[in-house]
């Protein structure tokens, strides 16, 4: 399980990297964490960071119930994932989460490992509820058939070698992606799309931190 978390968190506006942001007084790195170690699929996680703050994230992950490894992540989210896979290396099967949603419930890390059963790639989705225009500066081009968008969301699953694969080929290729199953897409290999959870938002700004600890007060 490759937890990423090496975010500054600019947008949050916070003053803190965002995985030691307080969530209703539990750091988002530890929330995030707790979700994936309950998993029932889930061996042992292997957390990045910002450099620097790993003895701060060892703090937050004490005891928590897998075996933890933090590394200094990356200057990009694909950067960090490359650094952790490097210590993933018997894993058969990998789990990429981004640590800012904290809400993700431990049952989609199963299901999205245990689809791996009968593909090489899994991605949660959630459908699209808004209409959606693609652009030409401030000009529509054309409405998309929303029936046919989703929403992805992590923990994206990956055969490990074929996540390796798809790593080093966008290295060679100088290819940066913020998405881990674009990653894979690339090499030709379908990635098959399971139901995401509407909870697992992705806290990027003060409003989604907000409506994470409204849900959590729910």
């Amino acid at each position: 399980m490759l937890l990423l978390a090496a975010g500054e968190g600019v947008r949050l506006d916070n003053g803190t990297p965002k995985a030691f942001v307080e969530l209703c007084g539990v750091p988002i790195l530890r929330r995030a964490a707790q979700a994936a170690s309950d998993a029932d699929l889930v061996d042992a996680l292997v957390v990045a960071v910002p450099a620097g703050l790993e003895a701060r994230a060892d703090e937050v992950l004490h005891e928590l119930g897998k075996p933890v490894t933090v590394v200094a992540g990356g200057s990009t989210r694909q950067a960090s994932a490359a650094a952790a896979l490097v210590l993933a290396p018997d894993a058969e099967a990998v789990a990429v989460h981004d640590a800012a949603r904290a809400l993700c419930p431990s049952t989609l890390f199963d299901v999205c490992l245990r689809e791996l059963d009968d593909c090489e790639a899994v991605c949660p989705g959630v459908p699209v509820a808004d209409t959606i225009k693609e652009l030409l500066e401030d000009e529509i081009t054309r409405t998309l058939d929303r029936t046919r968008l989703a929403a992805a969301q992590t923990p994206q699953t990956f055969r490990t070698e074929v996540y390796r694969r798809a790593h080093e080929a966008a290295a060679r290729e100088g290819v940066d992606a913020t998405d881990d199953a674009a990653l894979v897409e690339r090499l030709g290999v379908t990635v098959r799309v399971v139901p995401g959870d509407l909870g697992n938002l992705k806290i990027t700004t003060e409003q989604d931190l907000a409506i994470a600890e409204a849900l959590l007060r729910r």
